[in-house]
């Protein structure tokens, strides 16, 4: 999905579309599901594209850790907002209406995560790793607004983000993209270069994850972001992408057993997110202009 030059730059259309196309079939599929069988298609399509484009980004966010890690990549400032950076940007990077959907959908849920955690007074500390969901949710819609002023403009009036700070999305994306470039490049495999053994599993589904499960399968998440990364990057040694269940909602990269893991719970939490905040539109809340 992700061909790239240089290091993990720009995309053929036709592999995201082949993604995209699967997601198409998989929100198709839910209507014979009696969990889905109600809903309008209009609705299981919108549902199925936030789930899996939310799962994506975290994907890629996951990927990041990996690099950093295995390359030796340096980082300055907060590892979650380079993560962060790096997904946004590799993705706003292939030109898609797909992929930068991907972006804007990642703004949404943590626009919604916000109301969530407000509403049920779970809020991220100010000394989290993590930045404060609005700053992420304006931090992704900052990076397409940079990308592309003109194109992006209505996404911009529907979080609210001031003039003032969209004058200075450009340089901030500018920033972004060209950075992860720079110290990507000398990690990118050669043509003459054996590509590194990246496997890709998809685990059971426990209990109500098993819808999940089957739709992660037949999406094929993990496959072309699994080629991607062997296609385009020299890795040190082989590891694994995997998706499973796993007792909690999570997505981690551990460098001890070598295996990025996206749990089926984040998705199923990503639904529920969507079925209960989807809603409400983004950047909803009242803030001061910074």
């Amino acid at each position: 999905m992700l061909t790239t030059q240089p290091g993990f730059a720009q995309s053929t259309a036709p592999d995201a579309e082949i993604l995209k196309a699967r997601i198409d079939a998989a929100a198709l599929a839910l209507g014979s599901n009696p969990r889905f069988k109600g809903l309008s298609s209009k609705y299981r399509q919108e549902l199925a594209e936030f789930v899996s484009g939310n799962m994506l980004l975290v994907l890629l966010h996951e990927l990041a850790y990996a690099a950093v890690s295995e390359l030796g990549i340096p980082v300055l400032g907060k590892d979650e907002d380079a993560a962060d950076s790096f997904a946004a940007t590799r993705l706003i990077k292939l030109g898609s209406e797909f992929s930068e959907q991907v972006v804007a959908d990642s703004a949404r849920g943590w626009f919604m995560t916000d109301r969530r955690d407000k509403k049920e007074g779970d809020t991220v500390p100010n000394y989290d790793a993590h930045g404060l969901d609005q700053q992420r949710a304006y931090q992704f819609v900052c990076f397409l607004v940079g990308s592309n002023r003109g194109k992006f403009k209505n996404l911009a009036r529907e979080t609210k983000l001031p003039d003032e700070r969209q004058d200075s999305c450009a340089v901030d994306y500018s920033k972004a993209a060209n950075s992860w470039d720079l110290v990507l490049k000398p990690h990118r495999r050669a043509p003459d270069q054996p590509k590194t053994k990246i496997d890709v599993v998809y685990g059971d589904g426990k209990d109500k994850l098993e819808t999940v499960a089957q739709i992660a399968r037949a999406i094929k998440l993990l496959e072309p972001v699994a080629q991607l990364a062997a296609d385009e990057l020299a890795w040190p040694a082989p590891f694994v992408l995997e998706m499973q269940s796993c007792g909690m909602i999570n997505a981690a990269w551990v460098a001890s057993t070598r295996k990025l893991t996206l749990c089926y719970e984040l998705a199923a939490d990503f639904a529920e997110l969507y079925r209960v905040y989807g809603t409400a539109p983004m950047g909803s809340r009242k803030r001061k202009s910074r």
